[in-house]
């Protein structure tokens, strides 16, 4: 997986120049960059070691960069002040996270509970049904993909195998990116990370081009059985997310 690539490039390029890599943390985190420009994927690692091992953490980026660069799943990577690593993947690469959350289902990024994490939520607000209140939005997200899966069966569809590089909207991609990141996500930051996740599903669920189920007339075509592929994989994501933080996954709202 990506963050495990990071770290493996990260400990060699510390261990190539006699540096210390036990400081590495045991998971990296990587987020998505605000500008799609900048790449599929950051990382802050360099940022976040280099005054450990008494180096300048853009020069540590610049190593890894090199190291990471050219790679099957790596495309670009690019050293960015003050210690940034941004990242631009294959299409393959993109697209292999589904196969590896259906290849580990509830298993895929589990990690101890993380009680209270969204504590600083107005109890208020908690209550209300709303997209202001991230509890919701997040839940009402796994719902809303529940609902297009259980759909999916009136149509005979069965996603599996189908084509994931026939999901090329930006919107599809931004879900796709979301869904690499919960891998490497730090425990503290679940609850953040579901709330981009869901923002992505919700994004990409309104958009016109992007039906996940055919409409009217229209017969189930490849592209719908890509989609209803990366909904799956998005369902069980939140899933995993959710549970967690400790709360309910439920199917309806």
């Amino acid at each position: 997986m990506l963050a495990e690539k990071v770290r493996a490039a990260a400990v060699e390029v510390l261990a190539d120049r006699g540096l210390d890599s036990t400081v590495l943390p045991e998971s990296v985190d990587l987020r998505r960059p605000d500008n799609p420009a900048h790449g599929d994927f950051a990382t802050a690692l360099p940022l976040r070691v280099g005054s450990l091992v008494g180096v300048a953490p853009h020069d540590l980026a610049r190593w890894l960069a090199h190291a990471l660069a050219g790679g099957d799943e790596i495309v670009a990577a690019e050293a960015v002040e003050p210690g940034f690593v941004n990242l631009r993947l294959t299409n393959t690469a993109l697209t292999g996270v589904v196969t590896d959350i259906e290849a580990l289902g509830a298993r895929y990024g589990a990690r101890p509970p993380v009680p209270d994490a969204w504590q600083d939520v107005d109890p208020d607000l908690r209550k209300r049904r709303i997209p202001q209140n991230p509890v919701f939005a997040v839940q009402h997200a796994h719902a809303r993909i529940c609902s297009v899966v259980d759909n999916s069966l009136k149509f005979g569809m069965d996603p599996t195998g189908a084509d994931l590089g026939l999901v090329t909207h930006e919107r599809e991609g931004a879900v796709i990116r979301a869904l690499g990141e919960f891998d490497g996500v730090a425990p503290d930051r679940v609850a953040r990370y579901l709330e981009r996740l869901a923002d992505a599903l919700h994004r990409w669920y309104d958009t016109p081009e992007c039906k996940i189920l055919p409409q009217g007339d229209d017969e189930v075509a490849a592209v719908h059985l890509a989609r209803l592929r990366l909904s799956r994989a998005v369902r069980q994501v939140l899933a995993n997310g959710l549970g967690t933080v400790g709360v309910p996954a439920p199917e309806r709202m």
